[in-house]
């Protein structure tokens, strides 16, 4: 679910690139009918359109050396490492990764005019539930200020913001429905959604091993090392009071956890991804 949230969101950004790659600015209604023109395709996608855009960006991207795949983390759960199933996933090129991301949250955060280019790209983050990967709580209520701010001065913006395509994700969307009842109704953006959708994509990771007498340095020491022989870049990080563990471009708890199998009882840690707060 969590990928083809992000792929409906690629179907809608394609549509929406050569629209952006004009010299000059189109009129309002000839950008307004190339946004619904995204909408509607990422509404109706199909999952064999899906799996074709995969396959025609992870191409594209690969030959920029931008994206890789990799052994998915997920492969190291006790489940999945005992019943021999293979499991791969995407990890972008950091240096790029940061560049945007933090070009991103710098043109939204900070005062001054927001490009439509970025507008654009907040955007699929909101409607492909990853606008919690780069703004924290706190700082969303800065974004819905920014967003807010845009759609004041240009009808662009407020067409876009006003633009939905995420309700086709069932799942997470129950809950975001009965939120939206509740929305505050801003004088001057009427009917613009500024309740960020959630899609939760955490992989929580249980890694069994025996850890009597050890303290929570061994535990850690202990997962580092099953992580890097099974072919993963491991950086430990010191945040505050506690040591996270980066992998790939997403950072880890760790905490030691007993599960039962068979009515056995299984020593071990999980791994759970440290989310913004």
């Amino acid at each position: 679910m969590a990928k083809s949230a992000v792929l409906r969101a690629v179907s809608a950004a394609r549509v929406l690139e050569t629209e952006l790659g004009k010299a000059d600015a189109d009129s309002f209604s000839e950008f307004s009918a190339e946004l619904q023109k995204a909408v509607q395709m990422a509404k109706t996608l199909k999952k064999k359109e899906e799996t074709q855009i995969e396959k025609e960006v992870a191409v594209v991207l690969e030959a920029e050396e931008l994206l890789k795949e990799v052994p998915d983390i997920l492969g190291c759960d006790m489940n999945y490492d005992t019943s021999g199933v293979e499991l791969k996933a995407y990890l972008s090129d950091e240096t790029s990764y940061i560049r945007i991301k933090e070009g991103l949250r710098a043109e939204i955060l900070e005062d001054g005019p927001i490009s439509l280019e970025d507008a654009v790209l907040l955007w699929l983050l909101r409607e492909s539930g990853c606008i919690h990967d780069l703004f924290s709580v706190s700082e969303q209520n800065r974004v819905e200020e920014r967003m807010t701010e845009a759609a004041v001065q240009d009808e662009k913006y407020r067409a876009l913001w006003e633009a939905e395509f995420h309700n086709v994700f069932e799942g997470f969307m129950n809950r975001f429905v009965k939120t939206k009842s509740k929305l505050l109704k801003n004088p001057y953006l009427e009917g613009v959604n500024l309740v960020f959708p959630y899609l939760d994509r955490r992989k929580s990771v249980f890694i069994d091993m025996v850890i009597f007498g050890t303290n929570v340095a061994d535990r850690r020491a202990a997962a580092v090392e099953y992580l890097k022989k099974k072919g993963f870049a491991v950086e430990e990080i010191r945040v505050g009071s506690e040591t996270l563990l980066k992998i790939g471009n997403i950072y880890y708890r760790i905490f030691p956890m007993t599960k039962t199998a068979y009515k056995v009882p299984i020593q071990g840690v999980n791994l759970v991804p440290a989310y913004w707060q």
